[in-house]
C-alpha cells in the first residue's frame, strides 16, 4: 500500500502524500477513511488505523533513495500537522470500529469482563486481541 502511495513522490511528481494526485492515499485523506484491512493471516490480525498509515507513508516519503528522484523534505512538519489532524485520534478510530461491528476494545480478559457486565456475548474481534496482549 505504502509503496504505491509513494510512487508520485519517488518520481518527483509530488513532494507530499497529500499532493499525490489520483492516488489511494489522497482519497483516504480526502474521505478520512480508516477502514484499512488489518495485517495478518486470520486469527492474529492487527488493525491498522488511518493515522498510523499516514505516519508510515509520511515517514517513508522522507527517505532519500539513491535510484529515485523525489522525497519529502525533512523541514516539512509531519503529515498529521500539515493536515491539521489530531494525533490523538483514538475517539475517531473508536467510532470507525462501531461502523464495522466492533463495540468493545481491549484484551480478551477485558472484553469478557465487559461482556459479562453488560449482559452481551461478543465474538467478533476476539481473534484480534491475543496479538495485542
Amino acid at each position: 500500500m505504502a509503496y504505491v502511495g509513494l510512487n508520485p513522490i519517488r518520481a518527483a511528481m509530488a513532494k507530499t502524500p497529500e499532493q499525490s494526485d489520483y492516488t489511494s492515499i489522497q482519497e483516504r485523506i480526502k474521505h478520512k477513511n480508516s477502514k484499512l484491512l488489518p495485517f495478518g493471516k486470520g486469527s492474529d490480525d492487527l488493525p491498522f488505523s488511518l493515522s498510523a498509515y499516514l505516519d508510515l507513508v509520511d515517514y517513508s516519503s522522507r527517505a532519500i533513495v539513491a535510484n529515485k528522484r523525489g522525497y519529502t523534505p525533512d523541514q516539512l512538519p509531519p503529515i498529521v500537522e500539515r493536515l491539521n489532524l489530531n494525533p490523538d485520534s483514538w475517539l475517531e478510530e473508536l467510532n470507525s470500529f462501531k461502523s464495522i461491528g466492533i463495540s468493545a476494545v481491549g484484551t480478551v480478559q477485558q472484553i469478557k469482563a465487559f461482556s459479562k457486565q453488560v449482559g452481551k456475548q461478543f465474538a467478533k474481534g476476539f481473534k484480534l486481541m491475543p496479538a495485542l496482549e
